[in-house]
């Protein structure tokens, strides 16, 4: 009984390797993780462009205050 549940053992084990050879192995993940990375990569840069203009656009918008118009301060007569 027990040389029995040994050959099937091994048959289940041959069939798990064929199945994860077909359906790829670590490659495939290895392939998708490189994948996804150089898309991190990409997002980043444009993220990072994105707040320069962003930063930018604001610090052009600001108009230095005149110092009657700051708060607490007194206009000179």
């Amino acid at each position: 009984m027990a040389k029995l549940a040994l050959v099937i053992s091994l048959i289940a084990l041959v069939v798990s390797v064929l199945a994860y050879r077909e359906a790829g192995g670590s490659r495939a993940l290895q392939d998708s993780v490189r994948s996804l990375q150089g898309a991190l990569d990409v997002a980043r840069k444009e993220t990072a462009d994105a707040l320069g203009r962003l930063e930018r656009a604001l610090r052009s918008s600001e108009a230095p205050e005149s110092p009657a118009a700051k708060p607490g301060t007194k206009p000179k007569p």
